[in-house]
């Protein structure tokens, strides 16, 4: 058997997908190991959130689109 230099977490793709900035200075995002459909939503200061993302060497995600609503061709 082989041994890994890195462990396989230690390894992972992880993603950020900055939600929101408030005014107080804090960074609402998703954080997301591996797959970035599946992340859990943390809030932190700034400062905090610069620190985590490059502690974790993440991959940032463009902000989800806002969806349209659908048009039904007919008008009003």
């Amino acid at each position: 058997m082989t041994q890994q230099s890195v462990p396989l977490f230690e390894s992972t793709a992880r993603y950020v997908r900055v939600e929101h900035r408030t005014p107080q200075g804090f960074v609402q995002f998703a954080f997301s190991v591996a797959d970035p459909d599946i992340n859990v939503d943390l809030i932190m200061p700034a400062p905090m959130f610069e620190a985590f993302c490059t502690v974790n060497n993440v991959r940032f995600l463009p902000p989800e689109s806002v969806v349209a609503p659908a048009t039904t061709g007919q008008e009003d």
